[in-house]
């Protein structure tokens, strides 16, 4: 108990038992953290039998009953802790990130403190580098030309270093969802993840389902934490089924979201088409 709010853990799994053991081993031993909840998403392997041995008085291993992807899993790790055990403080961690004790501590601080629902830190390349990291959603046209090859590097417009904000906090329209803490009141009130999504866009969709609700989020810069990028993704989905499931997410998004209308929703399919096959011929001759 950190202040006197329970702080929870959940790592969801698929089919990437090693990573996800590496990430629950070490964060077990930070102090703050009450319980830590390893889903498993129904994976196909053993990866539930390897995860059911790590198993500690700090950890539960549970499984669903399907694989219904990144919002489906999560939402069942998130309310089981809830339900179970009252958490306060939700952190939703992917199995292939690295971050501190220091980390929670910020994020618990300031979601403690009332000034924010949901926060998360300066994400890190695998090499210690700063990603750029936007925190703007795409609008239609942006969709529209990173679904391109090479347009798209001539036409962004949004960059934004927000590493050279004064502030310690940079709000943002949304926060990476490969770790990211969120008050679990607030969780619970916008019915927590889509989990019409199977993968992709969540981390878009749970924030603006936040900002409905007039709650804030925002970057803390002082705070990082290293991300493998798709570590475990890549591992069990090819780049062009990578690729489709995150068209599928951003027609959904744009549908349901951003209120697109038919025509733009039309436009955005025919360029997915495009890109889709532009990057079938890219991979066979370059990858």
């Amino acid at each position: 108990m950190y202040k006197n709010k329970l702080i929870g853990v959940v790592i969801l799994n698929y089919k990437d038992a090693n990573t996800t053991i590496k990430l629950s081993n070490i964060i077990k031993n930070y102090n703050v953290i009450d319980k830590i909840v390893i889903v498993d998403n129904l994976s196909p392997d053993d990866s539930y039998y390897k995860l059911s041995k790590n198993k500690t008085d700090k950890i539960d291993v549970i499984q669903t009953d399907k694989n219904g992807g990144y919002s489906y899993g999560n939402n069942f790790g998130a309310f089981y802790l809830v339900n179970k055990y009252n958490i306060d403080i939700l952190f939703i961690a992917n199995p292939d990130v690295e971050f501190s004790e220091q980390f929670i501590i910020k994020c618990s601080d300031y979601i403690d403190k009332k000034i924010l629902q949901a926060i998360s830190g300066i994400m890190l390349l695998p090499n210690g580098h700063k990603s750029i990291w936007n925190g703007k959603i795409n609008n239609f046209y942006e969709d529209v030309m990173d679904c391109t090859i090479f347009l798209k590097h001539f036409f962004k417009n949004y960059t934004f270093d927000y590493t050279s904000v004064k502030n310690e906090l940079i709000y943002v329209d949304f926060l990476p969802g490969s770790l990211f803490a969120i008050d679990s009141s607030a969780f619970i009130k916008i019915k927590g993840f889509d989990d019409k999504v199977f993968l992709y866009c969540e981390e878009s969709i749970i924030s603006m389902k936040l900002k409905e609700f007039g709650y804030r989020l925002a970057i803390c810069k002082n705070i990082s934490f290293k991300h493998m990028h798709s570590e475990s993704i890549n591992k069990s989905i090819t780049k062009i089924n990578q690729l489709k499931l995150l068209y599928k997410s951003k027609l959904y998004f744009h549908k349901n979201y951003l209120s697109s209308t038919k025509l733009q929703i039309f436009i955005l399919k025919i360029f997915m088409y495009y890109g889709i096959f532009a990057r079938k011929i890219l991979y066979k001759f370059f990858y």
